[in-house]
């Protein structure tokens, strides 16, 4: 984390949004420059229990409070969905105390599996997506099980943008339907920096070429124009949850956030649409997350101090008469500071899934994902979907993907049986959502954070792990992404999606980050891929088509 400092974190705890954050920081330093300190004197830490260490002190600074949202709310939310599949069910009473026990006994069996194992990864404490200080982790190398041999299910083709520059982070965000691509670069400096950016391809005679090259309309420093993408019918929703809002006064909201409508107009990328919060917060993050469906968009603000910080909501707009117009702004009935409510979202038809990874339903950070359905033209509450396994620090629900009747949600940082192994919990809609499966790596190692990312189409599924580092080139946090078919009512892991030569499994680059699929076509991001025309920090893009049907791949296992 110290090679990222300069780049990132600084520039966050020197931005308007970054008061909490450099608090926190602080206080975090007066913690542990003591303990490093006795430790160059007494060497009394064990290497191996360094990462560990770090851990409980990341924990112990976030005190997150919760509350459980009403129980009476839908009869959905009242049912217990059979938990024997060791898997997640939909939760509809106050904390219990059993599940509450099965909780602790699994952390405390966890911590004494991390006295055993080295890893890496760790939490989100700065709330932007990037990990926390691992400095006393960057020289550790992992020791995990042998993994096995890899099938490298298909060969990519780089998506290279035409404006190259380091640190634009391309790749951070991705969305692909037919033959439409867009990949962000929230980090993109051409109208200052952060603006932001956004690359559009399309695939012509069998090739992608890049078509179009999106600026923000109204470019505003740190504003990351780019950083999450959703696109439907040929109409792309791009959101800049940085960008400053205006009072009625004129005077600024900092980092209140917008979202912008982006459609073909004569052949060109025109922008139809803007759409801001009814009530704009300082730092809320309105267009974190952005999602749509046919005339329905769904932008959210999982920063919106509602009930305290990071609380969250998700506003529903519609379209009228040419016009974007918010239809609803939903939130839990008993929402809690820090649940993160919005952290990611998915629209399709007349469902909305919202990740809520602070959720504490379980356990502290164990996350959760709640989910809306319209009828009677009006949104209600379907129910709670919480991991049957989850314990602290989960974060279930980071990442959340919805194809009807199907539903997953990340939980990256899930600790059984590797510390931030991760693993991806589905559900199945029949009338109710029913647990179906909780998916993890066949070749898992700690710190991978399989299921940051994720994306169903059709009976594909396509899960990211980020951190996963390969021991066998000595690469640290190069990434990777996996692909899982539906067979015979299963999820089960078909292969691996590997690294192209222009988006190399380099260190650091945490090819994964972002997952998204349409069809047998997936889209796979490295954000912080170095490459030669970008440099450092410049990000990559690939793109696969995934052969079907036991189709051979077009590559072989070159492991």
């Amino acid at each position: 984390m110290i090679g990222r400092l300069p780049h990132m974190p600084l520039r966050l705890l020197l931005s308007p949004r970054g008061a909490p954050y450099a608090a926190w920081l602080t206080a975090w330093l007066l913690i542990m420059l003591p303990l490093i300190a006795v430790t160059a004197c007494t060497d009394s830490v064990p290497q191996d229990d360094q990462p560990q260490a770090q851990r409980q002190q990341q924990s112990d600074a976030q005190q997150d409070q919760s509350a459980e949202p009403d129980a009476s709310q839908t009869a959905a939310d009242e049912q217990q969905v059979d938990a024997d599949q060791h898997g997640a069910t939909v939760d509809s009473q106050q904390g219990d105390e059993s599940q509450s026990s099965a909780a602790d006994a699994m952390q405390r069996d966890r911590q004494e599996s991390q006295q055993q194992t080295q890893s890496y990864g760790s939490a989100d404490p700065y709330g932007d997506g990037e990990d926390g200080d691992d400095s006393a982790q960057d020289d550790q190398p992992v020791t995990p099980p042998v993994p096995p041999v890899r099938q490298w299910l298909a060969e990519g083709v780089a998506l290279a943008p035409s404006v190259p520059a380091e640190g634009d982070e391309y790749g951070w965000s991705a969305v692909i339907e037919g033959d439409i691509i867009a990949i962000g670069a929230p980090y993109h400096d051409e109208l200052g920096e952060d603006t932001g950016a956004v690359f559009i391809f399309e695939r012509i005679d069998g090739e992608w070429i890049e078509t179009a090259y999106l600026l923000p309309p109204f470019p505003d420093p740190l504003g990351w124009f780019g950083r999450w993408l959703a696109i439907d019918e040929g109409r792309v929703v791009i959101g800049a949850p940085y960008e400053d809002g205006l009072r009625e006064d004129g005077s600024r909201i900092d980092d209140s956030g917008v979202a912008y409508v982006y459609e073909r107009v004569n052949g060109e990328w025109t922008r139809t649409g803007t759409l801001l919060p009814q009530t704009p917060y300082s730092g809320a993050s309105f267009g974190w997350s952005v999602a749509i469906s046919g005339e329905r968009i769904a932008v959210s603000a999982w920063e919106a101090p509602l009930f305290g910080m990071q609380t969250g909501s998700v506003t529903i707009f519609t379209q009228h008469k040419g016009l974007w117009r918010a239809e609803a702004v939903l939130q839990p009935a008993e929402a809690s500071e820090r649940m993160m409510f919005g952290r990611d979202i998915e629209l399709q038809g007349n469902v909305l899934a919202v990740g809520a990874p602070g959720d504490d339903t379980i356990a502290e950070d164990a996350g959760a994902v709640y989910v809306w359905h319209y009828y009677n033209d009006e949104w209600n509450f379907a129910g709670r979907l919480v991991a049957a396994d989850g314990i602290a620090h989960d974060r279930l629900g980071s990442q959340v993907a919805l194809h009807q009747p199907w539903l997953a949600a990340g939980a990256y940082d899930h600790d059984d049986p590797f510390w931030s192994a991760g693993a991806t919990y589905v559900w199945k809609l029949d009338n109710l959502w029913e647990f179906h499966a909780k998916l993890e790596a066949s070749d898992m190692q700690p710190g991978d954070w399989f299921g940051y990312s994720v994306d169903i189409q059709g009976d594909f599924m396509v899960i990211g792990a980020p951190h996963r580092g390969h021991p066998e080139t000595g690469t640290y946090r190069s990434g990777a992404a996996y692909a899982f078919e539906l067979t015979e009512d299963q999820w089960l892991e078909v292969g691996v999606l590997g690294p192209v030569d222009a988006v190399e499994a380099g260190e650091r680059a945490e090819f994964g980050w972002v997952t998204e699929i349409h069809g047998t076509t997936a889209v796979v991001g490295a954000w912080l891929a170095d490459t030669d025309a970008g440099g450092v920090d410049a990000g990559a893009a690939a793109v696969y088509e995934i052969p079907t049907n036991g189709e051979d791949a077009d590559s072989p296992a070159d492991e």
